[in-house]
């Protein structure tokens, strides 16, 4: 508790310095920075909302503060290297493992987790096969840490020091070359993962089309001087949606990088052009979402029922659970009670289809009865759901930091505090309704992605 309280009292003197040297940068421009004061506020409400939490619940945490860095420190770093003797070495790695339990526990289920390698709470933790403290997660560990993202999104939480840990012992850590690629096909086998493995950039492209996780070797280019993991979490048209374990302040800011992604919160956005061009991607590691996460780690599921509508060019297969067999197909337009939801998939009265197919209105050959709305509380049931200025798409969507501090607790504790919008589970009280259109205290939302309670 003594520790707890010293972090509050450094939050607050944070705050403060920052507040400070927003007040000298109005006095000297007239204007405020209003970044820098969102800064100050996210910087107490982070230590407030971890206060009364165990070590364990604080450990389990999303990465949400992006550090300072240098590129020369970047270069310092351990560099991933894959060649035809590195390879064959995780190969017997690889083998030599297969026949061995990990024996590992998984925390809950927590969903899409963004963890950083240089994260304060392991930067400094040993990841070496031989004994080499100047070997540590900051400096040789993205690898680790993007299993320990691919992990906690499908299955159940577990942090970069505990993989890393799991690694060096049983035999995926390189002496000094970093991880070998053979653990990433481990991770798939021992946590039940759906996986594939490929070299062709365009085979992993179709897989992200079909929701995959990718984590990518990289060589030098956009996200490395020399090797380095990064994690492929969304395809959004020609735009990937990228959490880099080695992100810091100001990495893409440099001549080389500059104006070739965006950067929000701890989510790098790349055209696949760009990325095509400029990241050197050597390995992609496929990763399905099953939904079948273990018993233990308690995933929440949408119980609500509500009707939607399928909308697709050909038709949609119908399965007979999340990845599995086709049992049936259904056309565009047609109705389902959706019952329950597991990460992109949602079993209706027609059996298991992806969610992704799914619309709240469809106007191609079937127009929906009109839905009435009430005011009251509700709960988002899509993936992120846009809080507007206004009523309609034709109004802007608002940043994380627009979000009044009680959305923004609540994302956090759905697994990210920087989402732009309510994650899906965020609880919210509508007090006005225009049409389809709801009024929350953060903004303006459609009702069609949400549950009445």
């Amino acid at each position: 508790m003594k520790k707890k309280k010293i972090q509050l009292i450094i939050s607050l003197i944070s705050s403060l310095t920052i507040m400070l040297a927003v007040a000298l940068g109005y006095s000297l421009t007239g204007k405020i920075d209003k970044e820098k004061v969102h800064q100050a506020v996210d910087t107490v409400i982070d230590t407030i909302e971890t206060y009364n939490m165990t070590d364990e619940e604080i450990k389990d945490l999303p990465t949400t503060k992006i550090e300072e860095q240098t590129e020369k420190q970047e270069k310092a770093t351990e560099q991933e290297v894959e060649n035809e003797g590195f390879e064959l070495q995780g190969e017997i790695a690889y083998e030599g493992d297969r026949a061995r339990s990990w024996n590992v526990i998984l925390g809950d289920y927590k969903g899409l987790t963004y963890f950083s390698q240089i994260d304060n709470r392991w930067r400094y933790k040993m990841y070496s096969s031989i004994g080499d403290n100047s070997q540590t997660i900051g400096s040789s560990g993205c690898g680790p840490t993007s299993a320990a993202m691919i992990v906690t999104a499908t299955k159940g939480a577990i942090t970069p020091d505990t993989m890393s840990n799991l690694f060096v012992q049983y035999g995926y850590r390189s002496a000094n070359q970093g991880t070998y690629w053979s653990a990433f096909r481990a991770v798939a086998d021992e946590f039940n993962i759906g996986y594939e493995e490929t070299t062709n950039i365009q085979r992993a492209l179709q897989l992200l089309d079909s929701k995959r996780l990718v984590v990518v070797s990289c060589g030098n280019g956009l996200f490395t001087t020399g090797g380095h993991f990064i994690v492929i979490v969304g395809k959004e048209g020609n735009t990937l949606k990228i959490y880099d374990p080695y992100l810091y302040s100001g990495k893409f800011d440099t001549s080389t990088r500059r104006g070739k992604v965006t950067v929000s919160g701890n989510t790098v956005y790349c055209s696949v052009d760009n990325f095509k061009n400029y990241a050197n991607a050597k390995g992609f590691f496929c990763y399905a979402q099953d939904g079948e996460v273990p018993e233990n780690n308690i995933k929440p599921v949408t119980t609500d029922t509500y009707t939607r509508y399928v909308k697709v060019n050909t038709s949609l297969n119908v399965r007979n659970a999340p990845w599995g067999a086709v049992v049936g197909s259904l056309s565009n337009g047609t109705a389902v009670t959706v019952y329950e939801t597991s990460g992109d998939w949602s079993r209706t009265d027609k059996g298991w289809v992806s969610s992704n197919y799914l619309v709240s209105t469809i106007y191609n050959n079937y127009v929906p009865a009109t839905q009435t709305y009430r005011t009251g509380n509700y709960r988002v049931t899509a993936s992120v759901l846009n809080v507007r200025t206004g009523p309609s798409t034709n109004y802007r969507a608002k940043k994380y930091y627009e979000l009044t501090a009680n959305a923004r607790n609540q994302n956090s504790r759905l697994g990210n505090y920087y989402t732009n919008g309510y994650k899906r589970g965020v609880v919210c009280t509508v007090t006005k309704i225009i049409g389809n259109w709801g009024y929350t205290p953060s903004g303006w939302i459609c009702l069609d992605y949400c549950s009445k309670l």
